[in-house]
């Protein structure tokens, strides 16, 4: 049997033929002669009494089977949901299945659906193609081409971020032309603030040697405070920097891909076609290779919008029109500093003032720029990976010393260690109460103090009654100090042993605990006889 499109083309050929006015015994003929295989001598007489041909759908609905989710209360549930959710984008069918489950199934108006996902996701796709589900007029926002400006006129600059398999992140700015799309990106280690950003754009109007007339960006904090009514309030560095480059501002509203989804698209683009490939590798290693791989994309591959090579479109018709470049505040060259050789104290000196930096880069060569009130400390002399920033103290203030938070030296924890020892070890009651009363007494000593103790425990290995009974007589005296748990340890344990003399295995006294909970020895008549006997005869031996 021909497929549905192949007949619907047999059955207009029929019907145009009979229209030229060529004879019902002649239709097959004309097929041969046209290299068509014609129909069966019954489809042509069917179809050459029609006067108009059917559509495909009425050819179709002869071989269509019946669809299992036409049930009405499946199609009823089905329509009203598609039609709900036709501008929802996170609708997924599967969805829609469990929705009939819960609707049907679960209240026993069916035992089981009539068909599986796949199923439902094709009668889904028949009910949209046929009509049966109302289309929503969608109020989609109007888009208009834009032109490109004219040459040398116009950048656009961006932010964006990618973080690495080992849980470091790439900050980078993206700078492009707009109308030879001739790319630019730059990365470091930590945001962007002003004062980068504009070393980024400087850099950039050196490398396509010379200046443009307008700057195209986003409302980002550190360049735009904010935006009211078309009343752009710029950050003091940029705005100083815009006046220095005598820079016209274009702050495009929020959302708004219009007129700047040039360098939105290109920030999407340098995530797939640089990092997707290398977020295996270091941070340092990737900011360091922005530079070349911009060079390739530049010089080597033709931009999807334009159709040209980046460089030299940017040769051949912007390189001209380029404002001359002007001098700078903010040349990267002149802004770092050092190196400087980092010692065992972790400071770096500026202005009779002292600035601390992380202990990891002790005995290490480091560098710095000063700029708008702010020391920024750095790793390398490229200024990419920066690792401290101190706000610079007033000139007033001198021979002081700056230590941030994460810079001091953190107390020694080894005393935990010691901690759990001794409760795991010697596990009373009491030794819990102890250690912490051992440590709240020797604040700066804990760890010698009750390693101390460790040590004087393992030597003698008591009994955990007798140690209950010691450190009992430490916290009801609160001698917390070592040598103060020593002494009542050797006091406790002398007064054992006298008592163990006295009294032989077989003259032990017996404890019984009274029901007030205090617990007495007894002994019997018999005990105290015999112990004076002893005595006697003991006494009797010296007078010999």
């Amino acid at each position: 049997m021909a497929t549905i499109p192949k007949q619907a083309g047999k059955v207009n050929k029929i019907i145009e033929l009979k229209n030229q006015g060529i004879a019902q015994s002649d239709i097959a003929q004309m097929f041969r002669n046209m290299n068509m295989q014609p129909p069966s001598a019954p489809t042509i007489r069917k179809y050459y009494k029609m006067d108009e041909a059917p559509s495909a759908s009425q050819l179709a609905s002869v071989y269509q089977k019946p669809k299992a989710f036409d049930h009405p209360l499946c199609k009823a549930i089905i329509l009203r949901t598609l039609e709900a959710n036709g501008s929802n984008k996170l609708f997924r069918i599967s969805s829609l299945y469990d929705l009939l489950e819960e609707e049907l199934v679960d209240t026993g108006q069916m035992d089981v659906l009539p068909g599986n996902e796949q199923t439902l996701r094709s009668y889904c796709a028949y009910l949209m193609e046929s009509g049966q589900v109302k289309e929503l007029l969608l109020d989609a926002r109007l888009y208009n081409f834009i032109e490109d400006p004219p040459p040398g006129k116009q950048i656009q600059l961006d932010y964006g971020v990618q973080r690495l398999d080992g849980g470091e992140r790439v900050y980078f700015v993206c700078i492009r032309m707009r109308r030879s799309r001739l790319l630019f990106v730059s990365g470091l280690d930590h945001p962007y603030d002003a004062s980068e950003t504009c070393i980024a754009l400087y850099i950039f109007f050196i490398f396509i040697g010379g200046r443009v007339e307008e700057l195209v960006i986003d409302q980002d904090r550190c360049m735009v405070i904010s935006e009211i009514l078309g009343e752009i309030v710029e950050t003091r560095v940029f705005k100083a920097f815009l006046d220095e480059q005598d820079l016209k501002l274009y702050v495009a509203h929020k959302s708004d891909p219009e007129c700047k989804g040039s360098v939105e698209n290109l920030v999407g683009f340098v995530k797939k076609n640089y990092f997707s490939s290398r977020l295996s590798q270091s941070a340092p290693k990737l900011i360091t290779g922005l530079s070349a791989w911009c060079k390739r994309k530049n010089t080597n591959r033709l931009n999807a919008a334009t159709h040209r090579i980046p460089m030299e479109h940017f040769l051949l018709e912007e390189k001209e029109a380029l404002r001359p470049n002007l001098p700078s505040n903010y040349g990267c060259s002149s802004n770092i500093s050092g190196p400087v050789k980092i010692d065992k104290m972790r400071i770096i000196n500026y202005k009779a003032n002292k600035y601390s930096v992380p202990p990891a880069y002790r005995f290490k060569e480091m560098y710095y720029r000063v700029g708008e009130g702010v020391l920024s400390i750095y790793a390398d002399a490229e200024g990419t990976r920066m690792v401290r920033k101190h706000d610079i103290a007033p000139p007033d203030v001198k021979h002081q010393v700056f230590m941030h938070p994460e810079d001091k030296r953190l107390p020694s924890n080894k005393w935990e260690e010691v901690k759990k020892d001794l409760l795991r070890r010697y596990p009373c009651p009491s030794m819990l109460h102890f250690i912490n009363g051992v440590c709240l007494e020797n604040e700066r000593f804990k760890e010698p103090q009750l390693s101390a103790i460790l040590a004087w425990l393992e030597q003698r290995q008591p009994l955990l009654s007798f140690l209950e009974s010691v450190l009992g007589r430490c916290c009801s005296t609160y001698s917390y100090k070592v040598s103060q748990f020593q002494a009542i340890y050797g006091g406790l344990a002398k007064e054992l042993s006298v008592q163990e003399g006295l009294f032989p295995d077989d003259m032990q006294p017996q404890t019984v605990t009274m029901p007030s909970g205090v617990s007495v020895q007894i002994r019997g008549q018999d005990t105290y006889q015999d112990f004076f006997q002893r005595n006697v005869q003991e006494t009797a031996k010296e007078g010999l």
